[in-house]
């Protein structure tokens, strides 16, 4: 006799497994578990290296230390044109015609238009860091090793799409989530241990390699996979002039749900280099990354309940989808507020762990935790 709960796991599922005509059961679990672990464990590879360099060097480093990655992140989505949010829909299509060729002629073109746009941005920075004398020292300094990672979070982002769009995810998410964090913490270290004069600039170097790095191995893990690029006789497809010009009228207006949803601390301190010095960004900075702490954990909740969510949805069980939600909200609303007390009464002394200078975010921290319990609710 078969097992009712079986058969309703079986049947349940919201990643279609388009080769096979079938839903995955468990796909969705593991990806999610996958994507949840791999930000989680990058965010506290991120925060032993901002604990490291903030004990190795000034405050105002670490503003332009933030500074430069931020700056690099935002532009590479903006680099990318929004072709990344377009990838699943491509994949989607080239398979539901069996033509893999259609997929391969949008990524030639992806990266074509990505690499123009690139050189314009890059060509930008190179003359604003040139023809500016009123920029700070600091804010050029975040402007050069912005420009010099910025090509290399294009690719891993145009490329990681393409991967996480085959179901891929450790070839999508791993590289910039959790091998390039764990990297530069490996970097801080040895070069802590090796290097007598260690400087921000020298850290900066090391991230630029690294970035380039994975870059370079994402790409050549993708090339010539049968499962992206298909039989060599179907590439000879080429998109119409109303194909090349449907992609980017549908591409461009996803840059700014792509920044919402993937560099919103970015933009925060960004937006916060702008009114504040490097040594106040620093301080923002190291605030912000420790309230981001509860943001992750509110997210592994949501993506642990997804796979009862849809077992109660395929059951049709309204009453207990509901129960579901109301009990992770519950959950991350109490989660939030309990780290929030923590921060009230403890927040002075974590952050003192990065240094006593930064002990004068603690009220910015309050706030930013604040907005967790927000977030949460």
């Amino acid at each position: 006799m078969t097992n009712p709960l079986k058969h309703l796991q079986a049947r349940a599922g919201l990643l279609f497994d388009f080769t096979s005509g079938s839903f995955v059961p468990s796909a969705l679990l593991k990806s999610s578990s996958l994507i949840v672990g791999a930000r989680i464990l990058g965010a506290v590879f991120g925060i032993f290296t901002q604990i490291a360099l903030a004990r190795l060097l000034s405050v105002e480093d670490i503003g332009l230390f933030f500074m430069a990655i931020s700056l690099a992140a935002v532009l590479s989505i903006i680099c990318t044109m929004g072709y990344p949010m377009l990838v699943p829909s491509i994949v989607a299509q080239a398979n539901s015609e069996k033509n893999p060729a259609r997929l391969a002629a949008f990524m030639s073109q992806s990266r074509r238009d990505t690499v123009i746009f690139s050189v314009i941005v890059l060509t930008v920075l190179g003359l604003a860091v040139w023809a500016l004398p009123s920029l700070s020292d600091g804010f050029r300094k975040s402007l050069i090793f912005a420009a010099l990672t910025l090509p290399a979070f294009v690719m891993m982002r145009l490329h990681g799409a393409l991967a996480n769009a085959h179901k891929r995810f450790g070839l999508g998410f791993l590289p910039d989530l959790f091998i390039r964090p764990l990297l530069l913490l490996v970097f801080v270290l040895v070069a802590w241990l090796s290097w007598t004069g260690l400087s921000i600039e020298l850290i900066l170097s090391g991230h630029v390699v690294i970035a380039i790095m994975l870059a370079l191995w994402q790409m050549v893990r993708l090339a010539n996979k049968s499962w992206i690029v298909g039989s060599p006789d179907n590439k000879t497809w080429t998109p119409a002039r109303a194909d090349r010009t449907g992609w980017r009228r549908k591409a461009a207006p996803t840059i700014l749900a792509a920044l919402f949803v993937g560099v919103f601390a970015d933009l925060d301190i960004i937006l916060a280099g702008l009114v504040l010095n490097e040594a106040q960004i620093g301080i923002f900075g190291v605030s912000l990354k420790i309230s981001l702490f509860v943001a992750f954990g509110i997210q592994a909740i949501h993506q642990l309940i997804l796979r009862d969510a849809a077992d109660a949805l395929q059951a049709k069980n309204h009453a207990q989808f509901h129960e579901i939600v109301r009990r992770a909200n519950a959950l991350s609303l109490m989660g939030s507020i309990a780290a929030t007390v923590i921060v009230l009464v403890f927040g002075r002394e974590i952050l003192g762990i990065f240094g006593p200078q930064f002990q004068a975010g603690f009220i910015s921290l309050c706030l930013l935790m604040f907005a967790q319990v927000v977030r949460a609710a």
